[in-house]
């Protein structure tokens, strides 16, 4: 490779994986071009930067963009890739705490696997492309989700320093400490208006939420269509209840749970209720929403 566009990105969360990302920055870099590829490598600076620095990729024509850390991390390289002309593969180390997107698109947990995985794939020039949504103004990769686990993403938020997906766990204990939210909603889905009282709508493009629950067991990220999970009006005992089921992926067909397949949603809220995306809360007290499904969107190095 040679000139500004061959060389391949890389961009490091330093605070992904509880500073893992820092930590590990030197080691993963020096991994990767023992493989004779060249790397640009550079760390985020702030809370939007990944999202800059791919745009910025972007525009000077680089053909793989690789990053590294959690959900957040890819949630901002998305928007970046989307929101560009451009379609650079990208590549994705993963560092994160709960690695749902690592998960629901087959890429290795192992940092070193992970490396050999996207040498492999850029020697060889080969990429497969997923899905995408997009939700109002913003792209998501993952899923999204509106009401009891954007509420549980707030509070993990405030103990992210626990291991692993204990700040999840610990995070839904604290919410319903508080009290299960519910409100009236009216959806289209697909065309097919439907209208009742929730606690929680979840959005799936892929499997998996905050690391250790299985919410939508059916969601695939290149099938062409989103698994949309509606949870009814829920009470504490309910919610202690159903959670290993959810961990599991056991809880279809549950009366509590609805399952929708679907490629286009509108949601209207009574009330405003978080809306997190990949992890990530977007806002806090969301009314309305349009979501699309973006088939073969992303080009992956997985």
């Amino acid at each position: 490779m040679s000139g500004a566009a061959g060389l391949a990105r890389l961009i490091i969360n330093p605070r992904a994986g509880h500073g893992r990302g820092r930590r590990f920055a030197r080691r993963i870099r020096r991994y990767l071009e023992r493989s004779g590829l060249r790397f640009r490598a550079s760390f985020s600076r702030e809370a939007g930067d990944i999202q800059r620095q791919v745009e910025t990729a972007c525009a000077d024509g680089c053909a793989h963009i690789v990053v590294v850390g959690g959900d957040g991390t890819v949630h901002e390289a998305v928007n970046g890739l989307l929101s560009s002309a451009a379609d650079p593969a990208l590549g994705l180390i993963p560092l994160g705490t709960g690695n749902d997107f690592a998960k629901a698109t087959g890429l290795p947990l192992d940092w070193r696997r992970a490396c050999d995985q996207i040498v492999a794939r850029i020697r060889n020039g080969q990429s497969r492309r997923i899905d995408a949504g997009r939700c109002n103004d913003f792209y998501f990769a993952n899923g999204i989700g509106i009401g009891l686990d954007a509420r549980v993403t707030l509070a993990s938020e405030r103990i992210k320093w626990l291991p692993g997906s204990l700040s999840y766990v610990i995070g839904l204990l604290q919410v319903l400490a508080t009290g299960v939210p519910a409100t009236r909603a009216r959806l289209r889905i697909d065309g097919q208006e439907l209208e009742q009282a929730i606690s929680l709508a979840a959005v799936c493009n892929g499997q998996w939420v905050g690391g250790v629950f299985h919410i939508a067991p059916r969601a695939r990220n290149d099938d062409g269509r989103f698994q949309l999970v509606l949870a009814q009006p829920l009470t504490r005992r309910q919610v202690l209840r159903l959670a290993p089921r959810v961990m599991r992926g056991t809880h279809e067909g549950v009366p509590e749970a609805h399952f929708f397949d679907c490629r286009r949603l509108r949601i209207e809220l009574d009330n405003g209720f978080p809306l997190e995306a990949d992890g990530e809360v977007r806002d806090r007290a969301a009314r309305r929403l349009h979501i699309e499904l973006l088939p073969r969107a992303l080009a992956v190095l997985a």
